[in-house]
């Protein structure tokens, strides 16, 4: 995960350097355009992941393979209806209402059709990545990360030293990356799977319940949808392409934090939904709490830190740092810290599989969202209330909206579960920010070597902030590895 962020990290600054602001920006317009049908994808991939683990966790093989190729076909079906909407509704809005260069706007359709591919190939890998994920195979999952980490780099190497358009060069060989990552998974699958071995299985109950299941969570993905893709449609309809830019690279730095906290997370759901089909509701409750503690501690981990000394990380980071580009990085970073509460508290829903009212408030929020933004942009606004409303829905739905549906929807949770879960939060982010101020104001960022020291005091801060306020039970597990790894070493 460590090697996959810092790769994720580096090819960014290259792929900027390399196309250039108004390229780098047209590419992430044109995949936000994609992106905002892809939702469809992420809907049915949570539900075959939901259906997939608690069949397992149900311990029925006959069900299992059903299901599975249930699912493999609901995608297939589903790839069909994206190529057809994004082949009209798509193509019409590049060429009507894309704000691009009128000589790029060929190549604006070139990378437009490649990522209809990749999104395609992306869609019909879900089953067999959520088939890994249920049986916690978690070492295959590694390992294909690292392959597509190291040939992302080929993919950079290849920027370099080509001197073909840029733009499609990179969209080409990304989208064979995606078919290289997607023929890893399907090969293992059919190898050590039985169940994934495709048959013209279907059953109609199974899909009726995924339907219904994802239905509602259309609503859901929607809202994300909006929040993400949209944002950068808004930024281009109304600001100039830095400001597309600046939104773009600090998604991508937030999102290769958020990578490594979804793969840690990743090897904890499972378990919470099994526990669940199992009948252990207590145990499920008790993983869900404890676990949320500890991503909310280790996002801190990475974040905070880097808020601190974003403007140094940028600096060496990047050749030419676009305007907004650390302001806007350090508030999504600060909104990804805020929305460890909310994606923890769905997990519970979705093993219940009682999604409908927070999916209908998550349908209000995101659209509505976008459509305020909007307003606010047409009347004049300011570029920042997008950072700024990012965080106040945010803590609505952390804080407020997901510990009600729990409470009066799930089995065994309680607002006191919350309350202290919250407090755990909140006692940690008050004494590793206050330790971290004081390091800032005290050391200072006007050279490399002071950020760095910054950086390390912080993250010391936040280290021993957690360890602090950890339960006890946990806080005896964590020295025991600690004196067990110094006596191996000793």
């Amino acid at each position: 995960m460590l090697f996959v962020m810092g790769v994720s990290l580096y090819s960014a600054r290259v792929v900027l350097d390399k196309l250039g602001v108004d390229d780098y920006s047209l590419y992430n317009v044109v995949g936000g355009v994609v992106g905002m049908l892809s939702f469809l994808n992420g809907t049915l991939s949570i539900g075959t992941s939901r259906f997939l683990t608690y069949e397992l966790g149900r311990k029925e093989g006959n069900k299992l393979s059903l299901t599975f190729n249930t699912t493999f076909y609901a995608h297939l079906a589903l790839g069909i209806l994206f190529i057809i909407l994004l082949e009209t509704g798509g193509v019409w809005y590049i060429y009507n209402k894309l704000v691009v260069d009128a000589s790029r706007i060929d190549a604006a359709m070139i990378v437009f059709q490649i990522s209809i591919f990749a999104s395609l190939i992306g869609m019909l890998q879900v089953p067999f990545t959520s088939l890994i994920l249920a049986h916690e195979d978690m070492g295959v999952y590694a390992y294909v990360g690292i392959f597509e980490a190291v040939a992302k780099l080929g993919v950079i190497y290849a920027l370099v030293v080509s001197n073909t358009d840029k733009l499609i060069l990179y969209a080409v060989l990304i989208a064979i990356v995606q078919l290289l990552v997607a023929l890893c998974f399907w090969t293992y699958c059919h190898r050590h799977y039985i169940e994934s071995r495709l048959k013209l299985l279907y059953d109609k109950s199974i899909m009726k319940s995924l339907l219904s299941f994802s239905g509602w969570n259309v609503l859901a993905n929607l809202s994300e949808t909006l929040k993400l893709q949209g944002y950068i449609i808004l930024l281009n309809l109304f600001f100039q392409p830095f400001v597309v830019a600046a939104q773009t690279i600090g998604n991508h730095v937030a999102g290769a934090m958020m990578q490594f906290i979804f793969n840690f997370r990743n090897a904890i759901n499972p378990q919470i939904i099994k526990l669940y089909a199992a009948g252990e509701y207590e145990e499920s409750k008790r993983l869900t709490m404890s676990s949320t503690v500890l991503v909310f501690d280790l996002v801190l981990l990475l974040g905070l830190p880097t808020i601190f000394v974003m403007d140094t990380i940028m600096n060496i980071w990047l050749v030419d740092v676009p305007p907004y580009t650390v302001i806007f990085t350090q508030y999504i970073i600060a909104q990804r810290i805020l929305s460890t509460f909310d994606a923890a508290f769905y997990i519970p829903m979705m093993a219940e599989g009682k999604i409908k009212t927070n999916s209908i408030l998550a349908s209000l929020s995101g659209p509505g969202l976008f459509l305020l933004l909007y307003v606010i942009f047409k009347l004049g606004g300011d570029v920042m209330w997008m950072q700024y409303l990012g965080l106040l829905v945010l803590a609505l739905f952390g804080f407020f909206i997901k510990p009600y549906l729990l409470v009066h929807d799930e089995k065994g949770y309680s607002y006191s579960d919350f309350v202290l879960c919250f407090l755990t939060c909140a006692k940690v982010t008050i004494l590793s920010v206050s330790l971290s101020y004081l390091f800032y104001k005290l050391i200072g960022t006007s050279s490399i070597l002071l950020s760095v020291c910054v950086f390390v005091a912080v993250f010391v801060s936040v280290i021993l902030s957690s360890y602090v306020f950890m339960e006890k039970s946990m806080r005896e597990k964590v020295m025991l590895m600690v004196n067990g790894a110094i006596k191996k070493r000793f």
